[in-house]
């Protein structure tokens, strides 16, 4: 393996947590699971968690693009390099 390889790998690896944990923080429409446990009361406001899984779901979406462009720069380097 090469150091792009290494360095590509971590990144996806640190990538792939990262969107895993924003995507089981995001509340369903029962709103169980995962979002129970961040500690917030059922009397929580609604725009709040609007705006909370609004966040989440953009930061979701960028880590997303952010994976697939680390994944196709190190096949980039592995080929080109």
């Amino acid at each position: 393996m090469t150091v792009y390889e290494i360095i590509g790998s971590i990144l996806l690896i640190i990538t792939c947590v990262l969107v895993t944990v924003t995507v089981l923080f995001q509340s369903s429409s029962k709103a169980d699971g995962i979002s129970a446990l961040s500690g917030k009361s059922a009397s929580a406001s609604a725009a709040e968690a609007k705006s909370n899984n609004a966040k989440l779901a953009r930061m979701t979406k960028v880590l997303a693009i952010v994976f697939f462009v680390i994944t196709l720069a190190v096949y980039a380097l592995n080929i080109y390099l």
